[in-house]
Formats: C-alpha cells, structure tokens, sequence
C-alpha cells in the first residue's frame, strides 16, 4: 500500500509539473518581457552590490588590460600636436604686416580725378629710361548677400611706392576721359589679381571702357608668378604677398565688405584700398627682379654645359632661380 501510495505522489508531482510547464508556455510575450526585465533589474542590483564592486576592482588590478597601440588610441591631431609636425603641415612662418607709410592722395569728383589722371600721365611720359611703366590696379565695390555685387565705387592704383591714388567713382556717370586714356597709355603696364575679371565688370559698369584693350597688355600676377617660380595653383593677393613679398595682409572682413560706394571713405577704408595696390606693386618689382636673375643663370648654365644638359636639369626640376 505504501509502495503504491509512493507511485500516487510521484505521478501528482509529475502532473504538477506538466501543469506548471504548461502555465509557463501559455505565457504572454508582455508577461515574458515583464519577468526578463525583473531578472534585469536584480542582475544589476546585484552588481551595484559594494562588495560585487570591490571584487571587480580586485580583478581588474590582478588582470590589467593589455595596452594597445598609439595608432589605434592617439588620434592624427594628438600626435602632431604633441611630435614634430609632419613636412606636410609645416608651422606657417609668422610674417610682419604691411605697413604703408606714403601718400594716399583721394579724389571724388569729376574734375579733380581728370586732373590727377593727367597729372600721372605726364609722370609716365618723363619715365623716358624705361619702356614700360607697370602700373598696380584694383578696384572696390559693395557687396550684399541678398543683392549681389554693387557698381564699381573705387579705382585705386599705384606707379610709385611712395604714392597711391584711389579715385571714388560714386558721383560719376562717367568715368573722365583723362582716366582712360590713363589706363590705355601705351607705355603704362596694368598688373594685379585677377585682373581681367576687374575689367570685364569695370566696363559692364561704364561701358566707355573698353575690357578687351586692357586685357591684352595687363599682366596677372598670379599667372607670371607660376610661370617664373614654377609654382602651380591660383593666387589670391594675399597669398602672394607672404610668399613673394614675406608679408601679412590684414584682410578685414569688416572693411573688405564695407560700403564703398559711400563718401566720404574712412581712414580704414582708404588705407585698404592703397595697400592693396601699393603691395601689387611691391610684388610687380620682386617677381620681375627674379626673372631676370632666372634669364642669367639659365643662360649661364647653356653657355657652359649646353642646350641638352639643360633640357636635362630642367626635367628634373631645376628652377635655376
């Protein structure tokens, strides 16, 4: 009787079981979801536990973990920041600013600027020693991001160090014919940046100028820079003063984008537009001076090792400068 007794209980458990497997997989996925989260929330309970912490500390120093490369931790920026910068980024030069002190001589009206105009012309005509007078050009205009660019407010140019002029065009419909014929002067060399793009909106701007003139004997010095330095890329004024002058400009965007178009210009505003011409011309003087010590060396070295040794050199990238 007990024996059988025995089998009852075992054949309930069983049954209990079965039952309680059942009750298990009846389950609902939120009811699942529900108990994996209660198992969650005691596992990490269990681990903010202090002592299950100190023994993870304990463990942690016994097995440190093993240290990985610097190329993979370090970033590029760390290393060269803290390491020899690479030949690639070299530390730019610190270089001094510009600083302009010859006359600024600024005319508004319409007379004044034909007289001044004449007056360098007549300057141009006493250069009888040199065939070719350059002479540093730009100009200014306002600039709005809603309108665009404004009408051309300001010449300025520059044939002798000493002095600049920056003629206002604002009052004008026209610009003076002693102006233009300035600019045409046979013996007069235009130069500057991007140049051309200068006379092309000069002339939309007042088509008594004509753009394709100028063009033609205007110097960019950019272009002249790549071809007797042998350097590559588009030159920005900026950019060539620091590697042809070893100058700074101080490019203020405030004044750069400030309203040319009226008068009176201020201080800042007329030490701008002068340093911009007075440094072309800088720059004018420097690059010529090496073309010509480029011209000698070159014909140097054909007279005393030949035309083939030469082509020879210069394939392998002599500048000779």
């Amino acid at each position: 009787m007990d024996k059988y007794l025995v089998k009852m209980s075992d054949k309930s458990k069983n049954s209990d079981d079965q039952e309680q497997q059942i009750a298990v997989k009846k389950e609902t996925p939120k009811q699942i979801k529900a108990t994996k989260i209660q198992i969650d929330s005691k596992k990490r309970k269990n681990e903010d536990n202090p002592e299950v912490i100190k023994d993870k500390e304990n463990t942690d120093n016994d097995n440190p973990p093993k240290r990985r490369s610097a190329r993979l931790t370090r970033s590029t920026r760390s290393m060269t920041e803290d390491g020899t910068p690479s030949p690639e980024k070299a530390i730019p030069e610190k270089l001094p600013f510009i600083k302009y002190k010859g006359a600024i001589k600024y005319y508004t009206e319409n007379h004044e600027i034909a007289a001044s105009a004449d007056e360098v012309m007549q300057w141009v005509d006493k250069q009888t020693d040199a065939d070719v007078v350059p002479m540093a050009f730009d100009m200014e205009w306002p600039f709005s991001f809603q309108t665009g660019p404004g009408k051309s407010s300001v010449i300025q140019i520059c044939v002798d160090e000493r002095c600049c002029y920056v003629y206002q065009l604002s009052k004008l419909k026209k610009i003076p014919a002693a102006l233009v014929a300035l600019l045409n002067h046979p013996k007069v060399r235009l130069h500057g940046v991007n140049i051309k793009a200068d006379f092309r909106k000069l002339q939309r701007d007042f088509p008594e100028v004509a753009a394709e003139p100028l063009i033609e004997k205007c110097v960019d010095l950019g272009v002249w820079c790549n071809e007797v330095c042998e350097t590559g890329g588009r030159w920005s004024l900026e950019r060539l003063a620091n590697f042809i002058a070893k100058k700074a400009m101080d490019k203020s965007k405030k004044v750069r984008m400030s309203k040319w178009h009226v008068i009176p210009l201020d201080e800042n505003q007329l030490m701008y537009a002068a340093i911009d011409v007075y440094i072309g011309q800088v720059i004018y003087r420097e690059i010529e001076q090496r073309e010509k010590l480029k011209l000698k060396n070159e014909q140097e070295f054909i007279n005393k090792n030949g035309d083939a040794a030469f082509k020879a050199v210069k394939t392998l990238g002599e500048t000779f400068l």
